[in-house]
């Protein structure tokens, strides 16, 4: 299943305690995303930010920082956008 490049990840508290405490010992490319998600840019801005050679790795750590449980988005934002446009 594609990821939406218009979801717009947030730190959980967990992630906030991570960027604090550094607890999980996260490579630096992970924590610099993890930084950088500030539940107002898209994944589509966060992959702009980090450069087109990693676009696809940067949905790979979102995904991998929210199996951590150190970001989230919900993904029924997307179908509701969907839904009110065709109204």
């Amino acid at each position: 299943m594609a990821t939406d490049l218009t979801f717009i990840p947030c730190k959980t508290a967990s992630g906030v305690d991570e960027i604090r405490t550094r607890a999980l010992k996260l490579e630096s490319r992970l924590r610099l995303l993890l930084i950088q998600v500030d539940g107002q840019k898209r994944i589509a801005d966060l992959q702009a930010t980090i450069g087109e050679a990693m676009s696809e790795t940067t949905i790979a750590d979102l995904r991998r920082l929210r199996d951590l449980g150190l970001v989230g988005w919900d993904d029924s934002l997307s179908a509701q956008r969907g839904s009110s446009r065709t109204q």
